[in-house]
């Protein structure tokens, strides 16, 4: 352990609330489950998997830093399954790929999560692309949108998806005419809605939220409907800021048992 990294787990120790160091590594440290505490300003720590030294914005309770690419893990399960889909709703896509072992309960892979979804479900309701070129190329820039990026940046990562998946449609670029404002539009309409909401993070709702603006986006832009269901949340037992009936996904009294 680096001598800055020792001091600043030094520092939190104050401040530390009580926590459950038994926690899901699905909501927590991946390595041993226990709280992260944001730095902050960015240092470089080496990662506990790949033991090179990456840009680190976080660090849990024992010390532990996983980069970002690590933290994303193998994109094979999560693309295999939305490959072999034929799920035209893009939230059950969605769900279908919250319910991989691979996937946390917050983390940098919902950045290039929605977008693939997006890209599936687009193709599943007669869109016309070149599926394999466009999938793994939404997987690829999603990955460029750091973890902690609507803290740190100011731009959700879901919602940079949603933008992913509208730049990949409408062949955006930067040198483009009219199709330079298309992804921008809908970035800026899912910050809209969860700005409206509000904080903290919770990967599972911003998802939601880019997915289904992107959904009505998709169908008055480029003339493809995709149907959307709308559930109560099934995760949010696993989130330590989950806002609760402040979040429109949050179960009522009567569907909190039938959740998924």
């Amino acid at each position: 352990m680096t001598v800055q990294r020792e001091t600043y787990l030094r520092q939190q120790e104050e401040d530390c609330c009580c926590c459950d160091t038994a926690a899901d590594e699905k909501t927590n440290c991946v390595i041993c489950g226990k709280p992260l505490h944001y730095f902050p300003n960015e240092m470089m720590l080496e990662c506990f998997r790949c033991h090179q030294l990456k840009p680190a914005n976080a660090i849990c309770e024992d010390g532990h830093f996983v980069c970002d690419t690590c933290h994303s893990g193998r994109n094979g399960t999560v693309l295999d399954l939305l490959r072999s889909s034929n799920e035209k709703d893009p939230i059950l896509l969605l769900h279908q790929v919250f319910r991989l072992d691979s996937v946390h309960m917050h983390g940098p892979e919902h950045h290039s999560i929605v977008p693939c979804v997006l890209i599936t479900a687009y193709r599943n309701n007669g869109g016309q692309i070149d599926y394999e070129k466009c999938l793994q190329e939404a997987w690829k820039r999603g990955q460029k949108m750091s973890g902690g990026s609507c803290g740190f940046l100011g731009v959700c990562g879901a919602a940079a998806g949603a933008g992913i998946f509208a730049s990949i449609i409408s062949g955006a670029t930067p040198l483009t005419r009219e199709q330079w404002a298309v992804p921008q539009r809908l970035t800026a309409r899912c910050l809209d809605v969860m700005t409206g909401i509000g904080g903290p993070r919770c990967c599972k709702r911003t998802s939601r939220l880019a997915i289904e603006c992107a959904a009505d986006f998709c169908e008055k832009e480029f003339g493809v409907s995709m149907p959307v269901t709308r559930t109560a949340c099934g995760w949010y037992r696993q989130n330590r800021e989950c806002i609760g009936t402040d979040c429109p996904y949050f179960p009522k009294a009567e569907e909190t048992s039938q959740t998924e």
